[in-house]
């Protein structure tokens, strides 16, 4: 159903933003993490395909290449009130 549907994924993105900081942080500063992950996959059909630094198998004096699509996600870092650390939230 959802891959034949019509949908736009910057408002979604946006309303769950908004949920999730009207929700977790209702006032104070906002603190956003950045994070890429390689994902290798092949095929005719992926034309964003790309050689990316392997992060994961690369050194500081090793350096490894990899094919794949390049994701970056964005989260929101809560407070969750019964730990002391802040936890990532999509968004």
């Amino acid at each position: 159903m959802l891959s034949r549907a019509r949908w736009n994924s910057r408002a979604i993105a946006r309303t769950l933003l908004t949920i999730i900081l009207d929700r977790f942080l209702p006032s104070g500063p906002v603190i956003i993490g950045i994070d890429d992950t390689i994902e290798r996959r092949w095929g005719r059909k992926i034309a964003a395909r790309g050689i990316y630094r392997d992060p994961v198998r690369s050194s500081h004096g090793h350096f490894v290449k990899t094919s794949g699509l390049r994701w970056l996600s964005l989260m929101a870092m809560v407070p969750i009130p019964w730990t002391r650390r802040r936890w990532a939230l999509p968004s």
